[in-house]
């Protein structure tokens, strides 16, 4: 519409003005409410209405329950995902799938080397990133607005923490010489 009709220079500071942000917090488990109005930092550009609107974050849909699936969370004390880590370990599960999302990523990360540094055995680490899609509901906090989602993208970390025997070792030693 109106940037159109500018000349490049106008087009161009008026276009810087309008930022846009991908906010990408952590879902959680009790699904906090957080009331979002219209000049919020949560605000989305395509809503028109004017009411002021609480984002319900929904968790998002876990690939696996394996036993040697972690999920990282913030809420979660450090040292506590790190002992069942190496609970896991000692129990004699040779492989764990540590998976963060967000904020969590840096303890995801940190978990994994810290298991790495900290085991008795020889471990690998292979890690993948992704994007993930995450829904929120909009719940209006008065009776003029409608509810409805509204989607975003977060980032995640999928990290592979795996025992490696003698023999691997050896091999990967061999191709590189």
């Amino acid at each position: 519409g109106a940037l159109n009709s500018m000349e490049p220079k106008q087009r161009q500071a008026e276009s810087s003005k309008v930022s846009k942000s991908v906010d990408c917090p952590v879902p959680s488990s009790n699904s906090p409410v957080t009331e979002q109005s219209p000049g919020g930092s949560h605000h989305n550009p395509k809503r028109q209405d004017k009411a002021p609107y609480a984002r319900r974050k929904i968790n998002p849909i876990r690939p696996s329950q394996a036993i040697n699936d972690i999920y990282i969370n913030r809420k979660t004390d450090f040292s506590t995902q790190l002992a069942r880590s190496h609970k896991l370990l000692d129990q004699g599960c040779t492989e764990l799938n540590i998976h963060g999302l967000g904020a969590a990523i840096h303890r995801a990360i940190n978990l994994a080397l810290q298991l790495r540094e900290t085991c008795s055995v020889p471990m690998e680490i292979s890690a993948s990133t992704c994007t993930v899609d995450l829904q929120d509901e909009m719940e209006p906090l008065d009776d003029e607005g409608d509810y409805s989602m509204e989607s975003r993208t977060c980032s995640a970390i999928h990290i592979k923490l795996y025992q490696t025997t003698p023999s691997t070792v050896k091999s990967a030693e061999k191709t590189t010489s």
